[in-house]
């Protein structure tokens, strides 16, 4: 238990400073390798399909709603 509680102290400081060797390794070839991913834009079809669902999973919960209280 102090082990998890002494990496968590050393991982959350900026320099990394106290943290496993392999864990800073990791952290920051992931960084590497997704950064610029993230950074791209969403397409357009893509935000399409995720605003349909939205609205779908709104139209679901009035749904349910307007069951459960009998309407």
């Amino acid at each position: 238990m102090a082990d998890e509680k002494r990496r968590r102290t050393a991982a959350d400081r900026p320099d990394g400073a106290g943290e496993d060797p392999f864990d800073l390794w990791l952290r920051h070839s992931l960084h590497e390798i997704f950064d610029p991913a993230l950074e791209e834009p969403v397409p357009e079809e893509v935000m399409r399909l995720i605003e349909e669902d939205r609205a779908e999973r709104e139209r679901i919960r009035r749904r349910r709603r307007a069951t459960e209280r009998g309407d």
